[in-house]
Parts: structure tokens; C-alpha cells; sequence
């Protein structure tokens, strides 16, 4: 099992030193959460290699979806950049998988706006990372049109290309209603973010909350996955005694093996 942990759980400390911080509880590799344009260069790709961890994934800066998801001339050209860029980077740490979310749910009238523009420069991204050898993973999120396992596929068909597969969020499953192993076995994800809940708080660290482990990670067995486990907590559960928490959560998953 890969276990990975997600550097917007470490937020706001600066992503260099949330890396160093994994590297030194054990982690052997992160998913890197850039919180700023200079992280999201291939001049900042190259510091990472300084941690000693490996980089295996990249979520797409959520500060930064206003520009993905926009279809605005000026931005499109600039969610390109951003695109290329971010796949430079993903070669250079030798990422295997970049995340970024469905497409938003609108109504008519928007959607005849926006979802042609937004899908163009998805898939511009998708071809850029094929090159680089990553693949770009497209998550489940209830305010999406991924809310659902179907609604997923759906959202992937749409955007019809080689290189863009599903993923599936554990606690976003919950928030959505739907049980994550339900979600996992339709949906056949590549990659994970692993959080559970408890009634209306969501993101808690794996094994604290009410979520059915065993039940996801049966389904998971289920579809031979062999992607990366990451750890994706709300960071507001690591501001104090980080070391020990980050130790912890390491282990949270190996009862289940």
C-alpha cells in the first residue's frame, strides 16, 4: 500500500517545509498542493527534490481554479500556460498523476458558456501530461457534475480523451450521500483522497470519523486498485502536535490490511 499525504493538509505552512515535515515522519512520498503561482513552476518542481520526498502527485491549485474553469479568451490563454507549466513540473518530480475536480454544475445558459472553453483547456492539460508521462485524474466533488459515480463517468466522457480517468474522494462520496465503496466499485478510480467524517464535519483524519474502512478498502481489493493511498485531511487538524499526528496517520490504515 503507498500511503502519500496531501501538503494542503500542512496549510499555511510553506509547501517546501510541509514536504520536509513528511519526509522526516515517515512519509516516502506527497501529494503537493501548489498554494501559489511560483509553486506550480518547474524552477520550484526542481526545490522539491531537495526534501527527499517524492512528489508522486499534483492536485491542481484550487486558488487557481477560477482560471481553469473560465471561459474568458485572456484566461483561457493563461490556463494554458499554467497547464504547460504544471506538466514541466509533474515531468521534473516525476509525478504520475496530476488532480483537478469535475466540471462545475450550471445551468443552460452558463454551461453553453463555459463547458466547451473549460473542457478544451482540460484537455489541453491532459495531452501536455500524456508527454510528460502523468496522467490527469478528474475527482468527484457533490457541487460538481462528479457528485455521483455516474455523473463522473459522465463528466469523463465529455471530456473524451486518453489520458483523463476517475478518482474518488472519500469524504466528498459522504458529504454527496453516497457510500465511497459504492462510489469506488462503479467508478473504478486510479486515485484516492482519504478523509472520513462525522455528521457535518467532513476532511477528519482516516479512522476518526464513521466512515466503514474495511468496507472501502474491500472494494478496493475488489478492483485490484494500485494507485496511491493519499491521505487528504482539513489542515485545521494540524496545527498542534504535527509530528505525532502525521506518525499516527501513517499508521491509521495498516489495521486494515
Amino acid at each position: 500500500m503507498r500511503i502519500s499525504f496531501s501538503t494542503a493538509a500542512l496549510y499555511p505552512r510553506p509547501s517546501l517545509e510541509a514536504l520536509f515535515l513528511l519526509g522526516k515522519t515517515g512519509y516516502g512520498e506527497a501529494e503537493l498542493m501548489p498554494q501559489c503561482m511560483e509553486e506550480t513552476k518547474p524552477e520550484f518542481a526542481k526545490e522539491t527534490a531537495k526534501t527527499g520526498i517524492w512528489v508522486s502527485s499534483i492536485h491542481f491549485p484550487l486558488v487557481f481554479f477560477s482560471v481553469l474553469y473560465n471561459p474568458y479568451p485572456g484566461m483561457m490563454k493563461e490556463a494554458r500556460i499554467m497547464a504547460e507549466e504544471m506538466a514541466r513540473s509533474a515531468e521534473i518530480m516525476k509525478s504520475e498523476v496530476v488532480v483537478v475536480h469535475a466540471l462545475p454544475k450550471m445551468d443552460a445558459i452558463k454551461a453553453r458558456l463555459f463547458e466547451e472553453p473549460v473542457i478544451e483547456v482540460l484537455r489541453t492539460l491532459a495531452d501536455k501530461l500524456k508527454l510528460a508521462g502523468a496522467r490527469l485524474a478528474v475527482e468527484n466533488n457533490p457541487s460538481t457534475l462528479g457528485d455521483t459515480p455516474q455523473g463522473l463517468l459522465e463528466s469523463l466522457e465529455k471530456i473524451n480523451h486518453v489520458n483523463a480517468f476517475p478518482m474518488v474522494d472519500t469524504t466528498e462520496s459522504w458529504e454527496a450521500g453516497i457510500d465511497p465503496a459504492y462510489f469506488i466499485r462503479l467508478a473504478r478510480p486510479i486515485h484516492l483522497h482519504l478523509s472520513d467524517h462525522a455528521g457535518d464535519q467532513k476532511h477528519i483524519p482516516a479512522g476518526q470519523g464513521e466512515g466503514d474502512w474495511k468496507a472501502i478498502l474491500s472494494a478496493l481489493k475488489e478492483i485490484d486498485y494500485s494507485g496511491i493511498y493519499v491521505l487528504e485531511p482539513a489542515y485545521r487538524h494540524y496545527q498542534e502536535d504535527v509530528e505525532a499526528k502525521l506518525r499516527l496517520a501513517r499508521k491509521s490504515l495498516d489495521i486494515f490490511l
